[in-house]
């Protein structure tokens, strides 16, 4: 694509995207390449695959556990921006890094869009996600993405002294055209078992009826240990109150018996830190509607390729409500398509639609919890979103899922830091180990089911309780 770099600022981000001039309207019809955004897509004829490939990847457990190992890594010109001084971990990694890894996947960056808290990079084929600790790399159409696992470790080592990953997530809903897929990603036995080479002690799952739309995952960890100064078997070494052991495990599991057991054998006294509630809510959508689709076209929403098109569709679908207070970054292809990568606080959104009617698909990726009308860890509020989502794009079928930390630390640590002195005798020690004790207790539970969603009969319902965290799952279909 030829165009001309320009800067601009949303909310409370800065990003910098690339705009294309297209002043001549382009007729709404599928074209025999689906995509044309010069990149692995190129002359990809018939379909496009619009489910995506989902990875993401932990060094540990909270962002200020994450430092930067390297002392010569510097950041550029290219890399300077207004939060340049808020930046730790893997924000640290030069964007020119990020784009060489982003090679072997074969997509490229588009635009970027950033916080004080991570950077968004939206790729010609979806999205990249970077926080000090954790990276979440979403990608479609026939990218390679799993090859990219052998350089984020070496990334990873370099700027983190990482020596594994603390914790790994690999997702995709099947795909429609399996066939289509390079060779490593044509099955889920093969994903798995290039996972497994990499991640000895994974486990792969297939959630949702196999003669249906369904789901694959795959988990591995959390690990003891992937930094220096994260702690294994000496409890005597920092015991800063991100490094600590008990903070440490708590971040693992909510256990009664593993609080209570820290609480009562540890000789550290600490202040547990602050750490953001980890859910993420996707919501997978096929049979789009075609008349809500004319926008994602060029010349439906705008006849502007680029950001400038993207913020058309945006405000003329109603993307732009979702979040109303979020800083967005969309684009629209040519001739159909739309991306969009949408920060909010220490959370993401992130939005990608294939618009053609013989192979429309959407997605919709949160780990934003905007209010109480849209509250991730309650039924309401799920359905709040899903049923605004499915709103935007009218999908004949609809996978919802649902993912969240058991014991979440959010509630644990609101609001306060509460000393642990396990060698004290006051009434703040016992109301600090009580406290500790009934909120592990109280968020290790089944989150709540589903509440229907108008205008949808539900499918299939899924409930997992995996060891770290818990997941529902949803298939919805269109009711008559």
């Amino acid at each position: 694509m030829t165009g001309q770099s320009s800067s601009q600022k949303v909310g409370d981000a800065q990003y910098a995207v690339s705009v294309t001039d297209n002043t001549q309207a382009e007729t709404m019809q599928c074209t025999p390449t689906c995509s044309t955004n010069g990149t692995h897509s190129d002359g990809y004829t018939g379909a496009f695959e619009g489910p995506e490939k989902l990875l993401e990847m932990w060094f540990a457990p909270t962002c200020s556990a994450a430092i930067c190992a390297d002392p010569g890594a510097e950041l550029c010109d290219e890399d300077q921006d207004q939060w340049s001084e808020l930046r730790s971990g893997l924000r640290l990694v030069p964007r020119a890094v990020w784009r060489d890894m982003l090679d072997l996947v074969h997509c490229q960056v588009l635009s970027t869009l950033c916080n004080e808290h991570l950077d968004s990079y939206l790729l010609s084929e979806s999205s990249f996600f970077v926080y000090p600790h954790k990276l979440v790399l979403k990608t479609c159409g026939t990218t390679t993405l799993l090859y990219a696992i052998p350089r984020i470790l070496e990334i990873a080592h370099r700027y983190l002294g990482a020596t594994c990953a603390y914790q790994v997530f690999y997702s995709r809903k099947n795909f429609m055209f399996p066939d289509q897929q390079e060779e490593l990603h044509r099955s889920w036995e093969k994903e798995v078992a290039y996972l497994d080479t990499h991640f000895p002690e994974g486990s792969a799952y297939m959630i949702g009826k196999t003669n249906r739309d369904h789901w694959h995952v795959y988990l591995c960890g959390p690990y003891e240990t992937s930094l220096p100064g994260m702690l294994d078997d000496d409890t005597t070494a920092n015991n800063s109150a991100e490094g600590s052991p008990l903070v440490h495990a708590l971040s693992r599991t909510s256990s009664r018996s593993t609080v209570h057991s820290l609480i009562e054998s540890s000789g550290v006294g600490s202040s547990v830190p602050h750490a953001p509630s980890d859910t993420t809510v996707e919501i997978l959508m096929t049979g789009l509607d075609p008349d809500r689709m004319r926008a994602m076209y060029m010349g439906g929403a705008s006849s502007l390729e680029g950001s400038l098109g993207g913020k058309a569709v945006e405000r003329a679908t109603g993307i732009a409500a979702i979040y109303p207070d979020s800083a967005s970054d969309s684009y629209l292809f040519t001739p159909c398509g739309f991306s969009l990568n949408g920060l909010q606080g220490d959370g993401y959104y992130t939005i990608h639609v294939t618009p053609e009617p013989h192979c429309s698909y959407a997605s919709f990726e949160t780990t934003v919890s905007s209010d109480s009308a849209i509250d991730l860890n309650s039924a309401g509020g799920v359905k709040n979103l899903v049923e605004q989502v499915a709103a935007v794009f009218g999908p004949r079928s609809l996978t919802v899922t649902v993912f969240r930390a058991r014991g979440d630390t959010v509630s644990i640590l609101a609001g306060s830091e509460l000393s642990v002195d396990v060698d004290g005798v006051g009434k703040n020690s016992v109301m600090a180990k009580t406290a500790l004790l009934s909120a592990a207790t109280d968020e290790d539970t089944v989150p709540p089911a589903f509440a229907p969603v108008v205008g949808y009969k539900t499918v299939d319902r899924v409930l997992y309780e995996f060891d770290h965290y818990w997941l529902r799952y949803a298939y919805y279909v269109k009711a008559d």
